[in-house]
């Protein structure tokens, strides 16, 4: 893997519904096979396998009938990666915690044994040109047990995001998801109309989301007590100059505490509490997030 990907750090999650996938992996499932999870009894015509016989059971059915052990595989899932790539992800270290974790949530996937998919979101404007399809094909990853697209990706989001992008392609995203239940990883600073996060996670229903908000002590607390600030706006490109004063750097402040409180709200009804990570990437957070909510 690329250098990045050498400096992952692998993390520890686990999911509570049962797999349904054929690939033998970490996570339970309700397909018999090879695993240890003992499920219950079948009789040797249904389960051919005289490794399995289980003689205390076939002496005690009445027919002589011949029963075997039957136990539950293990089995791989599909772990999907949907980032925001529009331009707000560019404030500050954001960036930087989107690849670490692009990296993170590959090398652990690959090394459970499962696949690692990434969809990225909000490249610009999505009108369906050939140009806009291949900006979206460079940002996407189908799932996959192999290695060898990361490194390519990680190289891609290396680059600077461009000024102006906005997450307006949920119809890719919702052509691109796999249709199999899958844990999902939703990465973004969630700074989107409420009517455009509605649709996506929509789009993500029958899935196992797990929000992680990207955030910068920057955006709203390190702000200047007094003076002149400029600021722009990354999603639109326009600019504004504002007198910093103690009242407006805590309505600021308030501002962000609101809309902390209604994602944990939002998405707490929709399965799972976000993960609010930014703006660096740390392992262990994850492993964290998930020995709680399991």
């Amino acid at each position: 893997m690329s250098d990045s990907g050498q400096r992952a750090e692998e993390f520890i999650y686990r999911v509570s519904w049962p797999a349904r996938g054929m690939r033998p992996g970490m996570h339970t499932s309700r397909r018999a096979g090879m695993g240890q999870l003992f499920s219950g009894y079948a009789s040797l015509l249904d389960y051919p396998d005289p490794r399995r016989l289980d003689v205390r059971a076939s002496v005690r059915d009445p027919f002589g009938m011949l029963y075997t052990r039957v136990y539950r595989q293990r089995s791989a899932i599909n772990v999907i990666m949907v980032a925001d790539l529009s331009a707000s992800m560019r404030f500050a270290d954001k960036q930087r915690f989107l690849s670490d974790c692009v990296a993170a949530v590959a090398r652990s996937a690959h090394g459970g044994g499962d696949a690692f998919g990434f969809i990225g979101i909000g490249q610009g404007s999505m009108r369906g040109t050939s140009d806009d399809r291949n900006r979206r094909d460079a940002f996407y990853l189908p799932a996959s047990f192999r290695r060898g697209g990361v490194d390519d990706l990680l190289r891609r989001l290396a680059d600077p995001l461009p000024l102006g992008g906005t997450v307006d392609d949920e119809p890719a995203l919702a052509e691109r998801l796999p249709q199999r239940r899958a844990l999902v990883f939703l990465v973004s600073d969630f700074h989107w109309p409420t009517g455009r996060l509605a649709r996506i996670l929509a789009h993500l229903a029958r899935h196992d989301v797990v929000p992680v908000v990207v955030w910068d002590a920057r955006e709203y607390a390190d702000l200047p007590r007094r003076g002149l600030v400029h600021l722009v706006d990354p999603e639109t490109g326009r600019r504004r100059t504002l007198w910093m004063r103690q009242a407006l750097a805590e309505q600021w402040r308030e501002a962000y505490a609101g809309r902390r409180a209604e994602l944990t709200r939002r998405f707490t009804r929709s399965g799972r509490p976000p993960l609010f990570a930014g703006p660096h990437f740390v392992a262990s957070t994850f492993t964290d997030y998930f020995l709680r909510t399991a």
